[in-house]
């Protein structure tokens, strides 16, 4: 297949890295594609598996950016057209009304948009997420799918002796503190000053814990009680906020326990950068955790107390830690390995090429390029 895919996120985040992968994946299965993206963007930026087409784009939906972006996807001869992200939504709607492109789009976050109701399918991340747009009648359940991202963790390795010190040395993080930490923007929506209160029971139960949040703020979207918790003495100097890294991954090597503390998420990325690499994760109720993680680390959005006493039982009991590890990487490459998730995904796209009523082929430049059924196996 010729796949184009749109995404219109600008920053480095678990859309463009899941992006990355399932392209990276796409390509070495043999698919041709084309990334359309904005200026300046990290995922414009990366190197991939094989050859990939670029295309930037200002995702605006005036005629003349229309006309910039919809005509090389179209005279490329693509089969179909993959969306990540609200404009890139957009954008796909209006070319798929004018050129009838058969369009599949991404549910990387809960938005109540009309462009849902113009794909030929859409992924849903996990199965709350499939609910969320069903019930809300954006998304028929005919052409919602649930496939979760795939993720490649034969690319990171177990964490070692060694690069859990020289994540913590790049810190000024001491070797013999238990680490808690987390990856992402530090928002409301994420709510790492759950974070800070775990971090400040651990300590007033006697335990020598730090805390690792590495990301950058959302200045729209400020945590009550965020300045306060950061300038409380119990823990105001076991807090570490490095920004927002590109070696985010390596700095999770340091951690002793990931904590996902969302009030809302579809298939957070960071936490299985973190099970990947054998450090056991703790979560609230969010997207497609409770179908990695067992009941008993699964929590409650705002649940401290149950939060902190799971973090101490790993903190006081190496041996649980090391076993836990080592279970959660299993489930990474046992569920979403790429020779699992994406033949889900190619079955998707047939179910999209079959509802479309394509009529850009009569433009390819290759009139082999136009998709037939029987030529789809």
């Amino acid at each position: 297949m010729k796949i184009a895919h749109l995404v219109s996120q600008s920053a480095l985040n678990g859309v463009a890295t899941s992006v990355k992968a399932l392209i990276d994946e796409q390509v070495r299965a043999g698919h041709e594609i084309m990334l359309v993206h904005p200026r300046d963007s990290w995922i414009g930026d990366q190197s991939f598996a094989g050859p990939v087409k670029r295309l930037e784009s200002s995702f605006k939906t005036i005629p003349a950016d229309l006309r910039n972006t919809g005509y090389p996807i179209r005279d490329w001869g693509r089969t179909l057209v993959h969306a990540h992200g609200s404009r890139a939504n957009k954008l796909l709607m209006i070319f798929t009304l004018a050129d009838g492109a058969p369009a599949v789009m991404t549910a990387h976050a809960r938005q109540f948009q009309l462009p849902w109701r113009f794909a030929h399918a859409v992924i849903g991340l996990s199965q709350s997420t499939a609910d969320y747009y069903t019930k809300r009648l954006l998304v028929s359940r005919r052409r919602m799918h649930v496939v979760p991202n795939l993720f490649h963790a034969d690319s990171l390795r177990a964490t070692s002796a060694e690069a859990r010190s020289r994540a913590r040395a790049m810190l000024g993080i001491r070797e013999e503190a238990f680490l808690l930490g987390t990856v992402g923007l530090i928002c409301g929506r994420k709510r790492q000053v759950d974070a800070l209160r775990i971090l400040k029971q651990l300590v007033q139960n006697g335990l020598d814990a730090e805390l690792l949040l590495v990301g950058g703020g959302d200045p729209d979207d400020r945590m009550p009680d965020w300045e306060a918790l950061l300038a409380d003495p119990v823990i105001k100097d076991r807090v570490h906020l490095p920004g927002q890294r590109e070696d985010a991954v390596a700095l999770t090597a340091g951690m002793d326990v990931y904590l996902c503390t969302s009030r809302a998420e579809q298939a957070p990325i960071a936490p299985l950068e973190a099970m990947a690499q054998e450090i056991p994760v703790l979560s609230t109720d969010v997207g497609n955790m409770p179908d990695l993680l067992p009941k008993t680390r699964i929590f409650p959005m705002g649940d401290i107390g149950a939060m902190a006493a799971a973090a101490e039982q790993f903190a006081r009991n190496e041996d649980l830690r090391r076993r836990t590890g080592a279970t959660d990487r299993a489930t990474v490459i046992e569920r979403l390995s790429p020779a699992l998730i994406l033949p889900r995904i190619e079955r998707v796209y047939r179910a999209a090429l079959g509802r479309a009523s394509d009529r850009g082929w009569k433009y390819f430049k290759n009139p082999e390029d136009r998709w037939l059924p029987e030529r789809c196996d």
